[in-house]
């Protein structure tokens, strides 16, 4: 039996002793303990007159995810008393949904998300359903997993309730294996990004292994298992059928079926594994003789996830979605999760590394300038591509160390290529030296010779990642000095190396320096420095009246030494603190403190700094964002 029959509409129907149904614009279920109750979707809100009637008052509203026919009347429960918990990732789509609808796209749309079905009044929240962490209500523990597929923020709900594991899964699926639409697939402008999401998300509820379904549409399932393996064909089916638009080659396109519903990690030799081609930024797993595994980084399982197409909406935040874990330790005999290693700063590279500490008690150790960036990511987000929640660095590394984790010894390198906060891990594995290279060594340079193609290693650029001549260099001393057999890059295939693949990288980056230093007026080193000067932190909170201290960091990039003076500006360009200079050698670094008294307003204020150079004014260069009066 797959589906229990639907009771009328506005009668309670048990369930259980103490789990119960109301059929409204979705279910409705209150999980009821003596005379409270915990509301799961309350719909029209209609839920907690019923109960009332029964002498139990609802202490909690819970939600799946933010459709409207789900919560449009969860206001009802909070006049009577009732608290708010709504998934951490659509927070914004409960409390701040005059703000979303104020920015939300409404002409030239290439967003086709169902978002444009969330409430239009904000609700207060009380708590957020965040990912993989426990809401405690009474003696009860409510398990969340990401359910991304119907919305993006989507959760599903777990909790044993009378001797069985229920799961209320929202619109994730309805019993006998179906969508509750076909619409809630699309996320950009004709792609169907859903259905890979969805298979992510029933193989997660899969695991957990329910014995009882709960939708907001339609039946409960009491085969929950079958009806997970019925949906799963169906989605196989139409990823089958092909690409679904332009923008959907990654996601339904030629070759799906070989990492979907779930991807499989690739071995690169005996102790070492690579999440695969389909990963959207590439990690690697280590795996010692006693069981543990080291992981360099560890970011989202497929591109889709970054959402940071014309799909994504304003007030969005990335979301990790844990992956591969269950097969290392299932396929491949990892006992332990031990500790992770990011190559660098980066968003799609780091995301996964806080899931790891708080859920399996992972060590991080990092390179001491990527360990600056991601313990304090505020400060530092002037920078692109950091992920806001910071991370804990056990260890921290110096540049040219030699360490061991277990059997294997390693050497890390400061490489700031791709970006400045950069490193190269090295090591011998299986008789081979492995270069782990992040986002710096690529094959992208095409040669065309008159009968062929060539590939050709080269070194990528991002100016705004705070690039200078001298770090490039670095990178080509770097990778010279490890002499690698074999390039485990951040994107893309594993490569090959030997020493003329070393050596047209290297020349690659003396000639993208010569290109360079030709478009830009001398000083050269000047003209291609973006964050010559750098205001940390770049995000604090304060108060008006506050006093903000802030440290100015300078590069002098000139062939004399120069004095600097900054001066700090509030907006409209008021003087808002005291001026101060410092004299720096040619060449050297330096610091200079500045402190800022926090003007009147509310929200998102810009301080900004006039930073001078002997005397010659350069304007307010550097920024910063104080929020004044916001948590």
């Amino acid at each position: 039996m797959s589906a229990s029959t639907d009771p009328p509409a506005g009668v309670l129907d048990s369930l259980s002793e103490g789990l119960f149904r109301y059929r409204d614009s979705c279910n409705a279920y209150a999980l009821v303990d003596d005379d409270a109750a915990l509301v799961v979707d309350p719909s029209s809100g209609a839920i907690g007159e019923v109960l009332a009637e029964r002498g139990v008052a609802v202490e909690w509203a819970l939600h799946t995810h933010h459709h409207r026919d789900g919560c449009w009347g969860t206001d009802a429960l909070v006049e009577r008393g009732a608290k708010v918990a709504v998934p951490e990732h659509e927070r914004f789509l409960f409390d701040d949904v005059e703000t979303f609808w104020a920015k939300r796209r409404l002409y030239d749309n290439y967003n086709d998300r169902n978002t444009f079905f969330t409430r239009g009044s904000s609700l207060p929240v009380d708590a957020t359903l965040d990912d993989y962490e426990t809401f405690t209500w009474r003696d009860y523990d409510v398990e969340v997993i990401p359910a991304r597929g119907h919305t993006a923020g989507s959760s599903t709900l777990l909790v044993d309730i009378d001797g069985q594991r229920i799961a209320f899964v929202g619109d994730l699926l309805r019993a006998g294996g179906h969508l509750h639409d076909l619409h809630s697939m699309e996320y950009e402008y004709s792609d169907m990004k859903g259905v890979v999401f969805t298979l992510q998300s029933i193989a997660a509820l899969e695991r957990e292994t329910p014995d009882l379904l709960c939708p907001a549409h339609g039946g409960v399932s009491e085969d929950p298992l079958g009806d997970v393996d019925r949906l799963r064909d169906r989605l196989m089916r139409l990823v089958d059928l092909g690409p679904h638009g332009d923008s959907a080659v990654e996601t339904l396109g030629a070759g799906s079926r070989a990492y979907l519903p779930e991807m499989r990690m690739v071995p690169v030799s005996d102790h070492l594994l690579w999440g695969g081609p389909w990963t959207c930024s590439n990690f690697y797993v280590l795996r010692s003789d006693s069981g543990k595994a080291l992981f360099v980084d560890y970011g989202h399982s497929l591109r889709e996830h970054m959402m940071i197409g014309r799909d994504r909406e304003d007030m969005e935040t990335m979301r990790f979605v844990e992956h591969h874990l269950d097969e290392l330790r299932e396929a491949w005999g990892v006992t332990s999760f031990d500790v992770v290693i990011p190559t660098h700063v980066h968003d799609d590279h780091t995301c996964g590394i806080p899931h790891l500490q708080r859920h399996h008690d992972v060590d991080c150790w990092a390179l001491d300038e990527v360990a600056q960036v991601i313990e304090e990511p505020a400060a530092w987000s002037s920078t692109p591509c950091v992920y806001p929640e910071p991370i804990d660095v056990s260890r921290r590394l110096s540049d040219g160390e030699s360490f061991t984790w277990e059997e294997f010894t390693f050497d890390v390198y400061h490489a700031p290529g791709q970006t400045e906060f950069h490193s190269v891990l090295a090591a011998e594995i299986d008789g081979q030296t492995v270069a782990f290279t992040g986002d710096n060594y690529f094959e992208g340079e095409t040669v065309v010779h008159p009968d062929r193609r060539e590939r050709r290693p080269h070194q990528t650029t991002v100016l705004r990642n705070s690039f200078q001549f001298w770090m490039h260099r670095r990178c080509k001393e770097v990778m010279r000095a490890v002499a690698p057999d074999v390039v485990c890059p951040g994107h893309g295939e594993v490569l090959d190396a030997d020493d003329r693949a070393i050596a047209q990288y290297c020349d690659f980056v003396d000639r993208k320096e010569r290109l360079f230093r030709d478009l830009v007026p001398e000083p050269e080193a000047q003209a291609v420095d973006l964050f010559w000067a750098r205001l940390l932190p770049y995000q604090t909170h304060a108060a008006p009246g506050d006093t903000v201290d802030y440290t100015l960091l300078l590069r002098n990039n000139f062939d004399r030494a120069v004095t600097y003076e900054a001066r700090p500006l509030g907006p409209g360009g008021i003087p808002i603190g005291d001026v101060n200079e410092t004299d720096l050698p040619a060449g050297e670094r330096g610091e200079l403190p500045l402190s800022v008294t926090v003007p009147d307003g509310t929200g998102r204020v810009l301080t900004t700094a006039e930073v001078s150079i002997d005397g010659d004014s350069r304007g307010p260069v550097v920024e910063a964002v104080i929020h004044v009066g916001e948590e």
